[in-house]
């Protein structure tokens, strides 16, 4: 979706205080960034409907939920086209330990986040499902030993506080 409006500094604040907490409600918001609550839900939708906020969700732990480990594996397919790379990226779509992907350029062709449990389900899942996809030449491995930075902000253009 292109670009059809610009934010003003109320709607840096609003998405500022939605990526923080994007379960409070109309309200609060509106208390937060000084503004009635029928003008801050009006400039919300607005935001919406414009693509910059895209959804809301809940973010899990997977460490919680059985997936201690982190792979970034490197790909590499063995033809640089359209299809084999369109069919690559249809692929990744139907494996839910791939949690990210992107088409890089350099040595490799795309960088894969992937969770799983432990080293066994990445083996497992490597061998059963990566290297199966037509396509794909070679697959390199890193697991991540920890983690300095983990954030889901966006970062934003630079804000004043609005007068009320």
């Amino acid at each position: 979706m292109s670009i059809t409006r610009h934010l003003d500094e109320i709607d840096v604040l609003i998405l500022a205080e939605l990526q923080n907490d994007g379960r409070m409600t109309n309200a609060e918001l509106a208390k937060r960034i000084r503004r009635s609550p029928p003008s801050t839900l009006q400039r919300v939708r607005a935001l919406e409907r414009s693509g910059f906020i895209r959804s809301y969700t809940a973010l899990l732990d997977p460490e919680r939920l059985g997936l201690r480990t982190i792979v970034l594996a490197m790909i590499s397919l063995s033809l640089h086209q359209e299809q084999p790379i369109e069919r690559f990226r249809k692929s990744v779509q139907d494996i839910d330990e791939i949690v990210e992907c992107y088409n890089v350029s350099g040595e490799f062709d795309f960088l894969l986040k992937i969770l799983v449990k432990d080293i066994r389900a990445y083996e497992v899942l490597m061998r059963e499902r990566l290297s199966k996809i037509k396509g794909v030449r070679q697959i390199r491995s890193s697991f991540v030993l920890g983690s300095s930075k983990h954030t889901t902000r966006v970062p934003l253009p630079i804000r004043r506080d609005p007068s009320p």
